[in-house]
């Protein structure tokens, strides 16, 4: 990945702060390029249009994601059966912080429904990591239902669905941990 400009990352991070406040439907681009402390024709350089900007603050969420799990995994040892582990670990670790917090990422599905292609690189990504798991070689269905469940807690949390108390998270995700070792190992 090529590095970003400086005045990229201020847009991007000042893109962030207005979506937190106000959320991604009343995010404006004069709104970002006040926040970034620029002009709009500034903004505009860098990011045309509002879907522009919108997709360039998903490319670095999902930049900083991918960062973030391979990391985790280096620490793991980097081998295929620690890859399912390190997407819980950094899932989890992820959950409630900056734009994973339920209003900006209802915001988020909004935008995309209004919007597909936005959901572009989600999809890739998505179909990616369901790859890692097929040629991980553990146990796929286990490894997906592991992966799916994340899915739900996270979905959970955007729409306030989840009435899990801390302790009953914590235990929920140790026992998550606990089967994405046992996916790591060859099926019986």
């Amino acid at each position: 990945m090529a590095p970003r400009s400086s005045s990229r990352e201020r847009i991007l991070e000042a893109a962030e702060k207005v979506a937190i406040e106000v959320g991604v439907g009343h995010l404006t681009l004069e709104a970002v390029a006040t926040k970034a402390g620029i002009s709009k024709g500034g903004l505009l350089y860098h990011f045309g249009t509002k879907e522009a900007l919108l997709k360039g603050m998903i490319d670095r969420h999902m930049d900083e994601e991918a960062q973030r799990i391979a990391e985790t995994h280096a620490e793991l040892g980097g081998t295929p059966g620690t890859y399912l582990r390190a997407f819980v670990d950094s899932m989890m670790q992820a959950n409630g912080k900056d734009l994973h917090t339920p209003a900006v990422s209802r915001s988020f599905l909004a935008a995309a429904a209004n919007s597909p292609g936005l959901l572009e690189r989600p999809r890739t990504v998505f179909a990616e990591h369901f790859e890692r798991l097929r040629a991980s070689g553990g146990h796929f269905p286990l490894a997906a239902i592991v992966s799916l469940a994340l899915d739900g807690l996270y979905f959970g949390d955007i729409f306030e669905f989840s009435t899990l108390t801390p302790t009953e998270r914590e235990q929920l995700t140790a026992e998550l941990l606990k089967l994405a070792d046992r996916a790591s190992l060859p099926p019986a």
